[in-house]
């Protein structure tokens, strides 16, 4: 008895477990009937988006083929106006003295060489009276030495004489030159300093030339306004042409080299461009603003762009190595992952992670996720996204 009751329980446990099994099949395959026709099951990591024909004419996505291929782009950078290296000069007064003359006025062109101020000072004075006396030596133990040169070759003088009027001519002719050297020190042209020896008097007054052309953008001193050594009586400019300080983060410093072309326009007037070349880049980080600095150098159109003023620069570059580049339109984002919709054929997109290594213009670079041949949507983005996200939630 005990053992037909325990082969009628068996038998009732294996009825009920092929009956679970049964009704688990049929669940799945209820689901699987209802869930939409766009929903495919992950495979392998890849998540495939299936299109009905009514999808496909709805949303008619268009597409773009990847290319691996130098890219040409575009950065944006504020720039700032400078004087040009050797277009600019401050005229310091190399002596002390007082104001005696000033010959121009702020705004005012000035050639090179053109006088600009007077300095009345008695250090110029004894200066000038150090070279004329240096002079009158030289002059008087060169004829000394001639005699001498003759007396010995008559034996009339010795050698030992002839010797030392020799090291007296040459330590007056030494002195004779430093004379001439302190003069030349202080701005004194060759043609001035010829004057000193013929005239009977001189004037202790020190001529100020301009070193080069340009305008006076400042004076610094007044009429009989007593100055020091080395300082300031004004300052020109050479506007003919400037230099042009970009400012652009570290990131897109790898991006730019000298010879990179660049459209510079007024920031209030971005239709009147002038074009210019990268000069130069400095190597390290500027202090201030922590961005790397190009430099620019170009001449002025009509006198402009003027020192000081603040511009718009746009640097037309290139990538340095072949990448793949899709438009900015491709590209969306599921959470912090960046995301394009490659086409596998008419009815088929696959959702695909790419790595963003930068943003330039219109175009994404990404050096991971696609390779070149490869087709991607360009449009309706936005609704395969939603797609994928119904799937998404389908599966679960």
């Amino acid at each position: 008895m005990k053992n037909l009751i325990t082969i009628i329980l068996i038998f009732t446990a294996i009825l009920l477990m092929v009956s679970c099994g049964l009704k688990q099949t049929e669940i799945k395959q209820a689901i699987q009937t209802d869930l939409p026709p766009s929903l495919t099951e992950k495979d392998n990591g890849i998540f495939l988006i299936h299109l009905t024909e009514k999808e496909q004419k709805e949303l008619s996505v268009q597409t773009k083929q990847v290319k691996c291929t130098y890219v040409n782009y575009s950065i944006s950078a504020p720039g700032v106006v400078f004087p040009a290296h050797g277009h600019v000069s401050l005229i310091s007064s190399p002596i002390n003295g007082q104001v005696l003359q000033i010959n121009v006025h702020e705004g005012d062109w000035v050639t090179k060489g053109q006088e600009l101020f007077r300095i009345q000072s008695l250090e110029f004075g004894t200066l000038i009276s150090e070279y004329l006396q240096a002079k009158a030596e030289e002059n008087f133990q060169t004829n000394r030495l001639a005699r001498l040169e003759q007396l010995v070759k008559e034996t009339i003088s010795s050698a030992s004489e002839l010797d030392k009027a020799t090291a007296e001519y040459q330590r007056a002719s030494t002195l004779a030159k430093s004379a001439y050297a302190k003069l030349k020190a202080v701005g004194v042209p060759d043609k001035e300093i010829t004057t000193f020896r013929d005239a009977i008097n001189f004037d202790p007054t020190l001529k100020i030339y301009a070193p080069i052309n340009g305008v006076i953008e400042k004076n610094f001193v007044e009429l009989g306004q007593s100055v020091n050594a080395l300082e300031n009586l004004s300052r020109v400019l050479d506007t003919k042409q400037v230099l042009i300080k970009g400012y652009i983060s570290p990131n897109e410093a790898q991006y730019v080299m000298a010879g990179d072309s660049v459209t510079i326009s007024k920031r209030e007037q971005p239709d009147s461009d002038i074009y210019g070349k990268i000069t130069s880049i400095n190597p390290g980080l500027d202090e201030e603003s922590r961005s790397v600095i190009i430099n620019i150098l170009i001449p002025t159109s009509n006198g402009w762009p003027k020192p000081g003023e603040s511009l718009r620069l746009a640097i037309a570059s290139k990538t340095q190595k072949e990448i793949i580049s899709i438009p900015m339109e491709a590209l969306t984002y599921d959470g912090n992952q960046a995301i394009v919709f490659v086409k596998k054929s008419n009815k088929i997109f696959e959702k695909r992670i790419i790595q963003v290594t930068n943003i330039r213009d219109k175009f994404v670079f990404t050096e991971a996720g696609l390779t070149t041949d490869e087709e991607i949507a360009i449009t309706k983005v936005f609704s395969l996204k939603a797609l994928s996200r119904f799937d998404n939630s389908s599966e679960e």
